[in-house]
């Protein structure tokens, strides 16, 4: 019993060892659309093919290199345009500018937009722009669900930290987790999944949702609505 017991331990060590040596890099995720993300079926239906084609997806680096390039304490963003609602578009065909931490050298932002391209997928295989810039992205993670009162759980409300995204003169996001108040019709469910790979996220009411920069034929603000994903990503 004891020869079992100790193989099973090994066993154990090895399969956990080798969880962490598959995370190559991991950190924040913030993800915000010109749609609804949670929201009703009716709403989700009546918006679709007309708004949601647009977004700005963002990771910060906490730990981990890319393809042997540390990329510590760097971040990386999107912003999308898509041929329609991202559920319905035609991924292949989305254009994409690239804003990369200005702190980074020269391998480092070609890993940070190799990275973003990956969990990103296909909308992001055409990039037409990439723009070095200032990058604050911040996820409270001392925020506890407590704080935001009981009307959490008598509507079931998802609970994501505050959040933080700006890249100078070019995008921003900011969030706050959702509330009482932000239940219309009580039939409220996660219309769309994550634009991103390796990301566990929870949806959350965006403050500020904005791209100013050039190079998508298109500008956008999509302010105060149930449209942002705040959480980890993990490749």
């Amino acid at each position: 019993m004891r020869t079992i017991f100790s193989a099973l331990c090994g066993v154990l060590i090895c399969s956990a060892s080798f969880a962490n040596e598959a995370v190559q890099v991991r950190g924040n995720y913030l993800e915000a659309r010109t749609a609804d993300v949670f929201t009703g079926p009716c709403f989700s239906n009546a918006e679709v093919f007309i708004v949601g084609d647009r977004a700005v997806m963002a990771w910060k680096v906490t730990e981990g290199s890319w393809e042997g390039v540390d990329l510590t304490g760097l971040t990386v963003a999107a912003a999308v345009r898509g041929t329609s609602t991202f559920s319905e578009d035609r991924p292949e065909q989305a254009l994409a500018v690239m804003i990369v931490d200005e702190r980074a050298d020269e391998r480092q932002r070609a890993a940070l937009v190799q990275m973003a391209q990956r969990l990103g997928g296909t909308r992001l295989g055409q990039v037409v722009d990439v723009k070095a810039s200032a990058i604050d992205l911040d996820v409270d993670e001392h925020c506890h669900t407590e704080a935001h009162g009981p009307e959490h759980k008598n509507h079931l409300m998802p609970i994501a930290p505050p959040a933080r995204f700006a890249a100078e003169g070019l995008a921003e996001i900011s969030t706050r987790p959702l509330g009482g108040d932000d239940c219309v019709c009580g039939n409220e469910v996660i219309a769309y999944q994550p634009l991103s790979e390796g990301v566990e996220v929870q949806p959350a009411y965006t403050l500020a949702h904005s791209f100013r920069g050039k190079g998508l034929g298109s500008t956008w603000a999509a302010p105060n609505a149930r449209s942002s994903f705040v959480g980890h990503f993990a490749y």
